[in-house]
């Protein structure tokens, strides 16, 4: 027999969209990747891609060329309109290690051309005048607490001090302060993703949408071209939150429901759908099959089953059975914006988003009182509020904008057990923020309540809460 050589090597020095057409004519064609790649040029790329992707519709090629794209100098609220796609890879300028400023904010044009300019532009300011005490007081504290060790440089420990000021210090941040953000996404991905924010209520992000679309031509220029408003989208968000506004009239000025974590929805049969999965797994027999052998066990017998799948984890990087992922948890959060922030990038959760706003009330900075300015915390988020609420009556959207990191939104997330796990597992860890290390926790709480013997083997970390 001839010997047939492995060969494993990375495709490169081609346009992305050229690198998409050979990996797709390899269901065609008998050649090795990397020829078909050398006979590929962009004329051919381009007619292929028209053909397959645009006029068929064969959006897997589109998954197999990539963009990266840099977003600088965009608000809060639009770098969270980009990225809630699922199938993404995102890297954003952290409000928890480094100290903004005041000239970077984001001033959309119809506040700009309304009347509540003054208020808005006020408003931002009052809210770094106290962002920026409360950095310097909080700095100055640090300084007399903690010593410099002998062998520390003093750049190591003026980074080991300022870190955690900086993080406390977030929620008085406001919604329109400017981050970057840094995006990789497949061709299909971005083209919706235009197409999206092309359809957004938010100015903002019907320009940023404008301008990736642009820069992504350069490298996609088939893929994206096609990538335009969803009318579909548009209208939903009209006609669909008018109509339940009226839908949910009768709730009136009843009091919000403010529980940090409540468990919406679990599967009572939890166990069941697990245990059914593993032995499917590991037998090679039907579902219908073994419904009937999981019906005649007892619980007992169930839970050994699932202590064998889970495993012993020697370290939180090991990831679980699939099989975790056949139940699901739907958790209403209520948490501060900073913290959603943080959980929004679990995007394997189906999460849906209610819009910033005051409604919730706020949460406070880490031991407010021992910075003084507790009092003047309060003020300023009451005043906050009533600025919000004026602009609210105008510009909906638009009032978002003004509203500090503090301020709670809720949010639905659906996940299944194993996403449960690598969250509370990652995000109770104590170096991370207090605010969704309390969420983590709680979600531990509500799933140990219903399903303890899964509970148990999730590594929760409550030291310090």
């Amino acid at each position: 027999m001839v010997e047939i050589k492995r060969r494993i090597y990375v495709l490169e020095g081609k346009p992305e969209e050229d690198i998409a057409m050979a990996m797709a004519v390899t269901s065609r064609s008998p050649l090795p990747f990397d020829e078909i790649l050398a006979q590929t040029d962009s004329e051919k790329s381009g007619k292929f891609l028209e053909k397959f992707y645009i006029t068929y519709g064969h959006g897997s090629i589109a998954d197999t060329a990539f963009i990266h794209i840099a977003l600088e100098n965009i608000s809060q609220l639009a770098i969270k309109a980009i990225e809630n796609t699922r199938l993404a890879a995102y890297q954003e300028k952290s409000t928890r290690y480094q100290i903004m400023d005041r000239h970077h904010i984001v001033e959309p044009k119809e506040l700009k051309n309304s009347p509540h300019h003054q208020l808005y532009k006020e408003t931002i300011a009052m809210l770094f005048d106290l962002y920026e005490d409360f950095v310097k007081v909080l700095l100055e504290k640090a300084r007399a607490k903690e010593v410099r060790g002998e062998k520390e440089s003093e750049g190591a420990y003026e980074n080991r001090i300022r870190i955690p000021v900086i993080d406390r210090c977030r929620l008085i941040l406001p919604a329109s302060v400017m981050g970057n953000v840094g995006l990789t996404m497949s061709g299909r991905s971005i083209e919706y993703t235009i197409a999206k924010l092309l359809s957004s209520p938010l100015s903002e992000a019907r320009e940023i949408g404008k301008e990736i679309k642009k820069v992504a031509k350069k490298s996609l220029p088939i893929l994206v071209q096609f990538a335009d408003p969803i009318e579909y989208l548009t209208n939903l968000e009209d006609d669909l939150g008018k109509y339940c506004s009226r839908a949910t009239k009768e709730l009136g000025a009843k009091r919000q429901d403010t529980k940090r974590v409540r468990l919406a929805k679990y599967d009572k049969d939890a166990l069941d759908r697990v245990v059914l999965g593993v032995l499917e797994r590991f037998t090679n027999r039907s579902y219908r099959d073994l419904q009937a052998v999981v019906k005649q066990m007892t619980q007992a017998e169930k839970e050994k089953i699932f202590d064998k799948a889970i495993g012993k984890r020697a370290m939180r990087h090991d990831k679980p059975l699939r099989e975790l992922e056949l139940t699901d948890y739907s958790f209403d959060i209520v948490c501060d914006y900073g913290a959603f922030r943080d959980l929004q990038r679990h995007r394997l959760c189906t999460q849906t988003l209610q819009s910033l706003s005051t409604d919730l009330g706020y949460e406070e900075p880490l031991n407010l009182e021992e910075t003084g300015m507790a009092k003047r915390y309060h003020e300023v988020m009451a005043k906050v509020d009533t600025a919000y609420r004026k602009i609210k009556k105008d510009l909906p959207v638009e009032a978002q904008y003004v509203v500090p990191m503090a301020y709670k939104k809720r949010t639905l997330f659906h996940m299944n057990l194993r996403e449960a796990l690598y969250l509370i597992e990652l995000r109770s860890r104590p170096l991370g923020h207090i605010s969704y290390r309390r969420v983590a926790s709680d979600m531990w709480d509500e799933i140990n309540k219903v399903h303890p013997y899964f509970a148990k083997h999730i590594k929760v970390d409550k030291s310090g809460l």
